[in-house]
């Protein structure tokens, strides 16, 4: 009977059935309380599983069934002979029907869930040695791993652990080990021989050699696209000499581009009487530098992607197709190089009389960067007011820069002084300035034309003296925004989020839409 009830249970379920859970099973003396049991195991939907229960209850419970066709053959019966030979042996049958359910009743056996039979009853076991978090909450707990902590259950088994190899066994077991006898080296061989999980060594293999290749950083392909015409100093796949002679290279490009203009060379020729201004771009990026430095230079100075000695083996295949006499190629190794220093000495040349910059399409795109700014100084470069922006740092971002108010209110006195500044700064311009000014939020948006330092601003702007800071901000083409969304700023230019971004832009279309609109009507 175990034997058929295993089988059947493990055809249906795909999974080993402990003997605990066969044995409750066969425990169980009331159809109503076997029927409650298995709706946890099997799914009465399926076909299959509802047959299995119906032979399981006619092979635990076969009285019940017999008294039940007994019951129908008294129900069919038509002529009252028939009805009165039935009714002369249903006593019998009523009277052995009501024993058994006095005797069914008597021995109703009722499971407690908290119990160690409880448990077996609702846990299983799977065959084998298997991962399993459980942390000995469900399974009986074998022991912990003294090596790396992890608390193995019975469902991972006495063996070496699952995650660093380490051999785990129970406290007996351990005893037996320690008494360093034959057994004692036996039973140490027979766990440690004890297979762990498919595929464990391949995954234990991969996982040290990623960790090999994030710890040595080390680089073993060569990509060659757009991006190789910048360097960034930061990459994971340069060594550590290599990252910092590209970071003291990078911050002598910026102090040169950066540097005050009064370390500009100019030549006296007295003899010509004339001055000579080195207008020179001496900031630039200079490629066979950083090529120096990565030591990755060009494509055909790689030894393994072109060899001379490649052309060697044609010798071999010349009678591949004979009567033909074709010469055959040689590599030159002096055309090579002649060529190497012929594009140096274009890229040199380029280098120092070209700078080019897609200024229309920095203007064109908007990339969703943020600026946040105290009021009210936010409102009033949203709404034109305020045309420069000072900043204590130098920024490359030109074109459409959204502007956001800090969460911090500004005082009265502060806003009637800044209106009053600009109110004497432009007095000819008659200003609206906001009645309102919010905070922490999206106000509007202006194109960012250049970034001056303070040198060439206060020469270019003489007769503006609105800001004294190191660098300063040309904006136009100011947007303020009639819906203001609610954002949290951060230092200096960051990106805004993507969906905030959206919204933004289609109230600025809806806003134009709108104007041009009232424009046409008028």
């Amino acid at each position: 009977m175990e034997e058929w009830i295993s089988e059947g249970l493990c055809k249906i379920l795909d999974f080993e059935i402990p003997e605990d859970l066969i044995k409750y099973i066969l425990s169980i003396q009331n159809e109503k309380d076997l029927n409650e049991y298995l709706k946890t195991l099997l799914d009465f939907d399926n076909s299959q599983h509802k047959n299995f229960y119906l032979e399981l209850t006619k092979k635990l419970f076969p009285n019940k069934g017999n008294s039940q066709t007994k019951q129908q053959k008294k129900k069919i019966s038509k002529n009252k002979q028939q009805q009165d030979f039935i009714s002369e042996q249903t006593p019998v049958t009523q009277h052995v029907k009501t024993d058994e359910e006095s005797k069914s009743k008597k021995k109703t056996k009722f499971v407690n869930l908290y119990s160690q039979e409880g448990k077996n009853a609702q846990v299983v076991l799977l065959k084998g040695r298997h991962h399993c978090d459980c942390q000995a909450l469900k399974h009986d707990l074998i022991n912990n791993c003294l090596q790396c902590g992890r608390v193995v259950c019975k469902q991972e088994g006495s063996g070496p652990c699952l995650f660093c190899g380490n051999l785990v066994c129970t406290p007996n077991e351990q005893r037996e080990i320690n008494a360093k006898t034959k057994s004692s080296a036996k039973l140490m061989e027979t766990l440690m021989e004890r297979s762990r999980p498919k595929g464990w060594e391949a995954a234990i293999s991969q996982r040290n050699r990623l960790l090999e290749y994030d710890r040595t950083s080390e680089r073993r392909t060569r990509v060659t696209d757009d991006d190789s015409d910048y360097f960034s100093a930061n990459s994971v796949w340069l060594s550590s000499g290599e990252r910092d002679k590209l970071q003291q290279y990078q911050q002598t490009l910026h102090d040169k581009k950066h540097a005050s203009r009064r370390n500009k060379k100019m030549t006296f020729d007295f003899g010509g009487r004339q001055i000579i201004e080195d207008n020179s771009i001496e900031h630039e990026v200079d490629e066979e530098r950083i090529r120096q430095i990565t030591s990755t230079g060009g494509a055909t100075s790689d030894p393994q992607i072109l060899r001379p000695d490649m052309f060697a083996h044609s010798l071999a295949d010349r009678d591949v197709a004979p009567g033909v006499n074709a010469p055959l190629l040689q590599f030159d190794e002096s055309v090579n190089q002649e060529s190497q220093g012929y594009s140096s000495a274009v890229r040199s040349s380029w280098n120092q009389h070209s700078r080019i910059q897609d200024l229309e399409l920095q203007e064109m795109s908007d990339s969703g960067k943020c600026l946040s700014m105290h009021q009210p100084w936010a409102s009033l470069l949203v709404e034109g007011i305020k045309r420069h922006e000072g900043r204590t740092w130098y920024t490359s971002h030109r074109g459409r820069l959204w502007i956001a108010s800090t969460a911090k209110p500004p005082d009265h006195s502060v806003v009637s002084a800044v209106e009053n500044q600009y109110r004497v700064l432009r007095p000819d311009e008659q200003h609206k300035f906001p009645t309102f000014y919010p905070t922490g939020c999206l106000l509007g948006c202006v194109n960012v034309d250049d970034c001056l330092p303070q040198e060439e601003y206060a020469k270019k702007y003489a007769d503006t003296d609105e800001s004294d800071s190191p660098y300063v901000f040309i904006c136009s083409n100011p947007i303020s925004l009639r819906l203001r969304f609610p954002v949290k700023g951060q230092h200096k230019i960051y990106s805004l989020d993507k969906s905030i971004h959206q919204a933004a832009l289609k109230s600025i279309q809806k806003t134009s839409k709108m104007q041009a609109e009232e424009a046409n009507a008028g």
